[in-house]
């Protein structure tokens, strides 16, 4: 098995001009280290006078393996979310990959090592939703604002400890619904991901619905 480690380092280094380099999120936690049977995708961060552009680069993507998303960190979400919806739909209009899967790359800062955050099953939606039930659960709407300013149900919580809010606020069983403001800095939007893949709390799941309002 080829570790992906080897193959992002060598594009980063070899496979890029200097003005097509990826700055990728950093974290101090590991998701998931290694994944096997890829297909790479980069998403470059270029300048043209006032404006940001989204260079794809997705030649070498296979349909039936597992798709690494490479993004600058330096992209608000409003232009990359876009490029990810359409390669998400692309890539589920292809039948029989249900065992192929989209994840996220960053860098751990402390393990030294590429890690991957796995988003296979997120379906985004530009815009928001006033309602949501979910099946006689109780709901919980978390916003994480352009400058990662984190509300949940319209009270302002730090991101460190929303998971004791939450805890005050419902004992019984609870979905979170995940919105982001489209300003949002893709580095700020990882690090959130993060934060909550690490939570666990009895009762209350976590929508694969995302908002990008």
């Amino acid at each position: 098995m080829i570790r992906y480690s080897i193959i992002l380092a060598a594009f980063l280094l070899f496979g890029c001009g200097k003005d097509k380099h990826i700055l990728l999120p950093k974290s101090g936690r590991t998701i998931v280290k290694d994944v096997a049977d890829i297909s790479p995708i980069y998403m470059l961060f270029q300048v043209n006078g006032n404006d940001t552009l989204v260079e794809v680069d997705k030649q070498t993507i296979i349909s039936t393996t597992n798709w690494i998303f490479n993004i600058d960190k330096r992209f608000p979400l409003k232009k990359i979310m876009p490029e990810v919806i359409k390669l998400q739909n692309r890539k589920g209009s292809h039948k029989g990959e249900a065992q192929v899967a989209n994840y996220y790359s960053y860098a751990d800062s402390i393990g030294k090592n590429m890690a991957f955050i796995p988003f296979t099953d997120v379906v985004y939606t530009l815009g928001t939703q006033k309602d949501f039930a979910e099946h006689g659960k109780a709901s919980l709407v978390l916003k994480f604002d352009k400058q990662n300013q984190l509300t949940v149900n319209g009270i302002a919580v730090k991101p460190e400890e929303f998971h004791r809010t939450v805890e005050k606020m419902y004992t019984k069983p609870t979905v979170l619904f995940l919105h982001f403001d489209k300003e949002l800095l893709y580095d700020h939007y990882i690090a959130d991901k993060i934060l909550l893949s690490w939570w666990k709390q009895p009762n209350v799941t976590i929508s694969n619905k995302e908002y990008i309002y």
